[in-house]
Protein backbone atom coordinates (compact mmCIF):
# COMPACT_ATOMS: atom_id res chain seq x y z
CA UNK A 1 0.00 0.00 0.00
CA UNK A 2 1.17 3.55 -0.98
CA UNK A 3 2.28 5.91 1.99
CA UNK A 4 -0.48 8.03 2.90
CA UNK A 5 -0.67 11.73 1.76
CA UNK A 6 -2.23 14.33 3.70
CA UNK A 7 -3.18 17.45 1.07
CA UNK A 8 -5.98 20.34 1.07
CA UNK A 9 -8.34 18.84 -1.39
CA UNK A 10 -11.32 20.53 -2.63
CA UNK A 11 -14.95 19.88 -1.02
CA UNK A 12 -16.68 19.88 -4.77
CA UNK A 13 -14.04 16.87 -5.71
CA UNK A 14 -15.48 14.73 -2.89
CA UNK A 15 -17.89 12.03 -2.55
CA UNK A 16 -19.68 9.61 0.22
CA UNK A 17 -17.66 6.30 -0.47
CA UNK A 18 -20.30 3.47 -1.27
CA UNK A 19 -17.60 1.47 1.54
CA UNK A 20 -18.74 4.45 4.13
CA UNK A 21 -20.61 2.80 7.01
CA UNK A 22 -22.36 6.03 7.88
CA UNK A 23 -25.88 5.76 6.45
CA UNK A 24 -27.51 8.76 8.86
CA UNK A 25 -25.42 11.78 8.56
CA UNK A 26 -27.83 13.78 11.22
CA UNK A 27 -27.55 17.46 12.16
CA UNK A 28 -23.80 18.52 11.66
CA UNK A 29 -25.09 22.23 13.47
CA UNK A 30 -23.34 21.10 16.16
CA UNK A 31 -19.71 19.97 14.78
CA UNK A 32 -20.12 22.90 12.49
CA UNK A 33 -19.79 25.28 15.44
CA UNK A 34 -17.18 23.41 16.76
CA UNK A 35 -14.80 23.60 13.59
CA UNK A 36 -15.66 26.98 13.29
CA UNK A 37 -14.25 27.66 16.32
CA UNK A 38 -11.18 25.69 17.33
CA UNK A 39 -10.55 24.45 13.70
CA UNK A 40 -10.80 20.72 12.07
CA UNK A 41 -8.34 19.42 14.41
CA UNK A 42 -8.77 15.31 12.04
CA UNK A 43 -8.07 14.98 8.76
CA UNK A 44 -10.79 13.34 7.03
CA UNK A 45 -9.59 9.86 4.95
CA UNK A 46 -10.07 9.52 1.21
CA UNK A 47 -9.12 6.89 -1.56
CA UNK A 48 -8.87 8.21 -5.16
CA UNK A 49 -12.41 7.52 -6.96
CA UNK A 50 -12.36 5.74 -10.53
CA UNK A 51 -13.26 9.28 -11.81
CA UNK A 52 -10.17 11.06 -12.56
CA UNK A 53 -9.64 14.26 -9.97
CA UNK A 54 -12.45 12.72 -7.74
CA UNK A 55 -11.96 11.49 -4.05
CA UNK A 56 -14.53 8.90 -2.26
CA UNK A 57 -14.79 9.79 1.55
CA UNK A 58 -13.91 6.47 3.18
CA UNK A 59 -14.05 8.02 7.03
CA UNK A 60 -15.25 11.50 8.63
CA UNK A 61 -18.53 12.58 5.99
CA UNK A 62 -19.77 14.29 8.94
CA UNK A 63 -16.50 16.56 8.77
CA UNK A 64 -16.58 17.06 5.53
CA UNK A 65 -20.66 17.74 5.25
CA UNK A 66 -19.59 20.49 8.63
CA UNK A 67 -16.88 22.39 6.23
CA UNK A 68 -19.45 22.13 3.05
CA UNK A 69 -22.18 24.23 5.57
CA UNK A 70 -19.60 26.64 6.68
CA UNK A 71 -19.04 27.08 3.09
CA UNK A 72 -15.51 25.96 2.92
CA UNK A 73 -13.96 25.02 -0.53
CA UNK A 74 -10.88 22.81 0.84
CA UNK A 75 -10.86 20.41 3.30
CA UNK A 76 -7.60 18.72 5.18
CA UNK A 77 -7.64 14.72 4.05
CA UNK A 78 -5.43 12.00 4.26
CA UNK A 79 -5.14 10.27 1.02
CA UNK A 80 -4.59 6.62 1.18
CA UNK A 81 -4.62 3.92 -2.40
CA UNK A 82 -7.36 1.52 -0.36
CA UNK A 83 -8.86 -1.70 -1.67
CA UNK A 84 -12.79 -2.33 -1.45
CA UNK A 85 -12.03 -4.38 1.89
CA UNK A 86 -9.77 -2.21 3.33
CA UNK A 87 -12.43 0.55 2.94
CA UNK A 88 -14.75 -0.85 4.62
CA UNK A 89 -12.83 -1.84 7.51
CA UNK A 90 -11.32 1.42 7.72
CA UNK A 91 -14.95 2.80 7.73
CA UNK A 92 -16.31 0.36 10.46
CA UNK A 93 -13.28 0.55 12.69
CA UNK A 94 -13.02 4.47 12.79
CA UNK A 95 -16.95 5.11 13.30
CA UNK A 96 -17.17 1.94 16.02
CA UNK A 97 -13.93 3.61 17.99
CA UNK A 98 -15.68 6.87 18.08
CA UNK A 99 -19.29 5.21 18.66
CA UNK A 100 -21.14 7.09 15.61
CA UNK A 101 -22.44 4.29 14.00
CA UNK A 102 -26.92 3.90 14.81
CA UNK A 103 -26.40 -0.06 15.89
CA UNK A 104 -28.49 -1.26 12.66
CA UNK A 105 -25.93 0.72 10.30
CA UNK A 106 -23.15 -1.06 12.19
CA UNK A 107 -24.60 -4.54 11.53
CA UNK A 108 -25.00 -3.70 8.01
CA UNK A 109 -21.57 -2.67 7.80
CA UNK A 110 -20.22 -5.96 9.50
CA UNK A 111 -22.72 -7.86 7.61
CA UNK A 112 -20.63 -6.77 4.34
CA UNK A 113 -17.72 -7.34 5.69
CA UNK A 114 -18.35 -10.68 6.75
CA UNK A 115 -20.34 -11.31 3.33
CA UNK A 116 -17.26 -10.23 1.70
CA UNK A 117 -14.64 -12.95 3.75
CA UNK A 118 -17.12 -15.39 3.61
CA UNK A 119 -16.19 -15.57 -0.33
CA UNK A 120 -12.68 -17.20 0.51
CA UNK A 121 -14.04 -19.44 3.96
CA UNK A 122 -16.52 -20.63 5.72
CA UNK A 123 -19.11 -18.29 7.29
CA UNK A 124 -18.05 -19.02 10.71
CA UNK A 125 -14.51 -18.46 10.29
CA UNK A 126 -15.28 -14.91 8.27
CA UNK A 127 -16.61 -14.05 11.55
CA UNK A 128 -14.40 -15.00 13.31
CA UNK A 129 -12.21 -12.93 11.43
CA UNK A 130 -13.94 -9.70 11.53
CA UNK A 131 -14.17 -10.07 15.07
CA UNK A 132 -10.72 -9.83 15.59
CA UNK A 133 -10.15 -6.92 13.05
CA UNK A 134 -13.13 -5.42 15.20
CA UNK A 135 -11.24 -5.90 18.31
CA UNK A 136 -14.06 -7.20 19.20
CA UNK A 137 -15.57 -11.29 20.87
CA UNK A 138 -17.68 -13.66 17.83
CA UNK A 139 -20.40 -13.53 20.48
CA UNK A 140 -20.54 -9.61 19.91
CA UNK A 141 -20.50 -9.95 16.32
CA UNK A 142 -22.86 -12.48 16.19
CA UNK A 143 -25.15 -10.26 18.72
CA UNK A 144 -24.73 -7.34 15.88
CA UNK A 145 -25.71 -9.36 13.41
CA UNK A 146 -28.83 -10.55 14.95
CA UNK A 147 -30.22 -6.90 14.34
CA UNK A 148 -30.78 -7.35 10.86
CA UNK A 149 -32.81 -10.90 11.56
CA UNK A 150 -35.71 -8.40 13.24
CA UNK A 151 -38.69 -7.10 11.20
CA UNK A 152 -37.77 -3.16 9.45
CA UNK A 153 -40.20 -1.82 12.36
CA UNK A 154 -37.88 -3.52 15.30
CA UNK A 155 -34.82 -1.80 13.03
CA UNK A 156 -36.86 1.44 13.05
CA UNK A 157 -36.93 1.39 17.12
CA UNK A 158 -33.52 0.41 17.71
CA UNK A 159 -32.75 3.54 15.23
CA UNK A 160 -35.13 6.09 17.16
CA UNK A 161 -33.31 4.45 20.41
CA UNK A 162 -36.72 3.46 21.44
CA UNK A 163 -35.29 -0.30 21.92
CA UNK A 164 -31.81 -0.82 23.04
CA UNK A 165 -30.03 -3.48 20.83
CA UNK A 166 -28.99 -6.16 23.18
CA UNK A 167 -32.94 -6.46 23.41
CA UNK A 168 -33.54 -6.44 20.00
CA UNK A 169 -30.84 -8.81 19.48
CA UNK A 170 -32.74 -11.21 21.27
CA UNK A 171 -35.91 -10.25 19.60
CA UNK A 172 -34.46 -11.75 16.79
CA UNK A 173 -35.43 -14.86 18.24
CA UNK A 174 -39.04 -14.28 18.08
CA UNK A 175 -41.28 -15.17 15.12
CA UNK A 176 -41.78 -12.09 13.21
CA UNK A 177 -45.01 -11.56 14.36
CA UNK A 178 -44.17 -11.60 17.29
CA UNK A 179 -41.25 -8.88 17.26
CA UNK A 180 -43.07 -6.13 16.79
CA UNK A 181 -45.89 -6.38 19.63
CA UNK A 182 -43.18 -8.04 22.08
CA UNK A 183 -40.74 -4.25 21.34
CA UNK A 184 -43.33 -2.20 21.38
CA UNK A 185 -44.48 -3.89 25.17
CA UNK A 186 -41.22 -3.26 26.25
CA UNK A 187 -40.76 0.24 24.90
CA UNK A 188 -43.68 1.50 26.18
CA UNK A 189 -42.90 0.73 29.95
CA UNK A 190 -39.82 1.83 29.91
CA UNK A 191 -38.33 -1.18 30.86
CA UNK A 192 -34.32 -1.65 32.20
CA UNK A 193 -32.89 -3.50 29.81
CA UNK A 194 -32.72 -6.81 32.72
CA UNK A 195 -36.22 -6.55 33.00
CA UNK A 196 -36.55 -6.38 29.13
CA UNK A 197 -34.84 -9.21 28.71
CA UNK A 198 -36.90 -11.56 30.26
CA UNK A 199 -39.77 -10.41 28.82
CA UNK A 200 -38.24 -11.53 25.68
CA UNK A 201 -37.43 -14.77 27.52
CA UNK A 202 -40.82 -15.27 29.35
CA UNK A 203 -42.48 -14.91 25.48
CA UNK A 204 -40.01 -17.23 24.06
CA UNK A 205 -40.72 -20.10 26.29
CA UNK A 206 -45.04 -19.02 26.45
CA UNK A 207 -45.76 -18.05 22.91
CA UNK A 208 -48.89 -17.97 23.40
CA UNK A 209 -48.50 -15.01 26.16
CA UNK A 210 -50.12 -11.70 25.41
CA UNK A 211 -46.64 -8.78 25.31
CA UNK A 212 -48.12 -7.02 27.82
CA UNK A 213 -48.98 -9.90 30.54
CA UNK A 214 -45.36 -10.89 29.99
CA UNK A 215 -44.47 -7.41 30.71
CA UNK A 216 -46.53 -7.21 34.15
CA UNK A 217 -45.95 -11.19 35.09
CA UNK A 218 -42.42 -10.13 34.98
CA UNK A 219 -42.45 -7.13 37.06
CA UNK A 220 -44.50 -9.14 39.75
CA UNK A 221 -41.73 -11.39 39.95
CA UNK A 222 -39.18 -8.10 39.70
CA UNK A 223 -41.07 -7.38 43.39
CA UNK A 224 -41.71 -10.00 45.03
CA UNK A 225 -37.77 -10.76 44.97
CA UNK A 226 -37.14 -7.61 46.03
CA UNK A 227 -39.56 -8.03 48.82
CA UNK A 228 -37.51 -11.08 49.61
CA UNK A 229 -34.33 -10.16 49.10
CA UNK A 230 -33.96 -6.46 50.51
CA UNK A 231 -35.02 -5.56 53.78
CA UNK A 232 -36.46 -1.92 54.43
CA UNK A 233 -38.36 -0.91 57.38
CA UNK A 234 -42.20 -0.70 56.88
CA UNK A 235 -43.18 2.93 55.92
CA UNK A 236 -40.14 2.90 53.68
CA UNK A 237 -41.05 -0.60 51.37
CA UNK A 238 -44.39 0.45 51.09
CA UNK A 239 -43.59 3.47 49.63
CA UNK A 240 -40.57 2.26 47.37
CA UNK A 241 -43.73 0.25 45.74
CA UNK A 242 -46.11 2.62 45.47
CA UNK A 243 -43.35 4.48 43.15
CA UNK A 244 -42.66 1.66 41.29
CA UNK A 245 -46.32 0.54 40.55
CA UNK A 246 -46.72 4.36 39.62
CA UNK A 247 -44.01 4.65 37.50
CA UNK A 248 -44.02 0.94 35.91
CA UNK A 249 -40.55 0.08 37.10
CA UNK A 250 -39.36 -2.38 39.57
CA UNK A 251 -37.87 -1.10 42.80
CA UNK A 252 -34.36 -1.12 41.98
CA UNK A 253 -34.86 1.05 39.07
CA UNK A 254 -37.08 3.89 41.55
CA UNK A 255 -33.68 3.53 43.45
CA UNK A 256 -31.38 3.97 40.40
CA UNK A 257 -33.37 7.00 39.29
CA UNK A 258 -33.29 8.78 42.72
CA UNK A 259 -29.71 8.01 42.97
CA UNK A 260 -28.78 9.78 39.48
CA UNK A 261 -31.18 12.52 40.59
CA UNK A 262 -29.31 12.83 43.75
CA UNK A 263 -25.69 12.63 42.42
CA UNK A 264 -26.84 14.73 39.04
Amino acid sequence: MAHPKIQEIPIAQLVISPFNTRRQIGDVSDLAASIRSIGLLQPIVVRPAPDDGHYEVVAGSRRMKACQSLAWETITAVVRSLTDRQALLLSLSENIQQQTLDPIERAEGIQRLVDDFAQEMPRSEAIEIVAKRMGKSSRTVYEWLALLRTTEAVRQMVRERKVISKVAARLASLPPERQEPVARAVAKENLTRTDALRVVRLVEDQPAIPPRQAVEKVRNEVLEEVSVNVSFPGDLYRALTDKAREERCSIQEVIRRASRAYVG
